[in-house]
């Protein structure tokens, strides 16, 4: 048995009341907050909402969900579900004023048993758990609602229709890799790339690709790698090796393979650094945990990363690469940052207000593939 799947059957082998409630209808790890504008009992429907703090489109659909939920009160119960960690939410719920139910599903129990591929989506239940409908959240209407509360008689409340899994301790807390970089393959692929930022040790999973990519601050779309080699890791790397600037090529020769850096011509931003005016570490204060980056489907606010850490981050959300022109030691010193990034303009002046200037510009830029050493 792997260590992660060996970590999924020891954390969900006890329930919150020994066994399953039988009415439940979703599982989840923990109940992060419960809606203030929703009746926690009989109600008709559960629209459960997958959704992360990551992902704009969620977050900008929450506000109609909000809306739908204001509408129904006391025959709907919007659930929105998340697999990411408590203190990623919590800072995700002190700063965005949801008045949903949130819930967390650390595992992806949920997530595997409905087959989440991606986000955002949701599903219309009733009180036993029969799927009436699936679809994305700013289709979720109250004409198709009523449709459903027309035929709809039975009622639960919200505490019978989730069923909350303890999380317990076990021997996994306190493991230590015995090596620097200790590589597990994973049988399956994975459909989502897990970071987690332990004291002692870096632990990855998911793709090869976003693994290399996350590890060197490179974005995916400019490294190549064919299908037959991007399999699925759990990766653990000791501090502070974990921290070191070539652990992306140190993790590679461990797997015998080999990385090549050529050249494309193609749009991308382009940032230079005119005469830096970065904040110091002191504006944004998340404290001790491993979540830097609050991603809104606008703004990206960050404590304590660097330059090449923020272009990184920016070029997931812009789905192009973003270059450091002249890159140097200024890029890899650590700042706090909020840039806006969903209209140029606005992400133009951002810039401009830390001493960089920012372009989207054809221009030649390094790309990365990654082949199988020869024999």
């Amino acid at each position: 048995m792997d260590i992660l799947l060996y970590k999924k059957v020891l954390i969900f082998s006890i329930c919150l009341n020994v066994c399953f409630t039988l009415n439940a209808q979703i599982s989840v790890s923990e109940v992060m907050q419960e809606s203030t504008i929703a009746t926690h009992d009989n109600n008709k429907l559960y629209y459960v909402d997958f959704w992360a703090t990551w992902c704009g489109p969620c977050i900008h659909a929450k506000k109609h969900l909000t809306v739908i939920q204001k509408l129904f009160p006391n025959d709907l119960h919007v659930i929105s579900i998340s697999e990411e960690s408590p203190v990623r939410i919590e800072q995700f719920l002190e700063r965005n004023n949801t008045k949903l139910t949130i819930v967390r599903d650390y595992y992806g129990e949920t997530f595997d048993a409905f087959k989440i591929k991606s986000l955002p989506v949701g599903m219309l239940f009733d009180t036993k758990g029969k799927k009436l409908w699936e679809g994305h959240p700013g289709d979720l209407n109250a004409s198709l609602i009523n449709r459903f509360l027309r035929t709809s008689s039975k009622v639960s409340s919200l505490h019978d229709f989730v069923n909350v899994i303890v999380e317990v301790e076990d021997d996994m807390a306190d493991y230590m890799p015995a090596k620097s970089i200790e590589i597990n393959p994973l049988k399956s692929s994975s459909s989502e790339f897990l970071i987690i930022d332990n004291k002692n040790y870096l632990e990855l999973n998911g793709d090869l690709l976003d693994i290399v990519s996350y590890l060197s601050r490179i974005y995916k779309k400019q490294i190549v790698i064919d299908n037959d080699l991007n399999s699925s890791y759990q990766i653990y790397i000791k501090k502070p090796v974990a921290n070191k600037a070539d652990i992306a090529i140190t993790l590679l020769e461990q797997l015998d393979y080999s990385i090549e850096i050529n050249e494309t011509t193609n749009q991308v931003f382009s940032l230079k650094l005119d005469n830096p005016n970065f904040w110091d570490t002191n504006q944004i204060n998340w404290g001790n945990n491993n979540n830097h980056y609050l991603i809104s489907d606008t703004d990206i606010t960050a404590d304590n990363v660097s330059l090449k850490d923020l272009t990184y981050e920016l070029s997931r959300v812009l789905e192009t690469p973003v270059v450091i022109l002249d890159e140097d030691e200024q890029s890899l010193k650590i700042h706090d940052w909020q840039i806006h990034y969903k209209y140029f303009e606005f992400m133009y002046n951002n810039f401009l207000d830390y001493g960089i200037s920012i372009k989207k510009e054809k221009i030649n830029y390094p790309v990365y593939s990654i082949t199988k050493k020869a024999p």
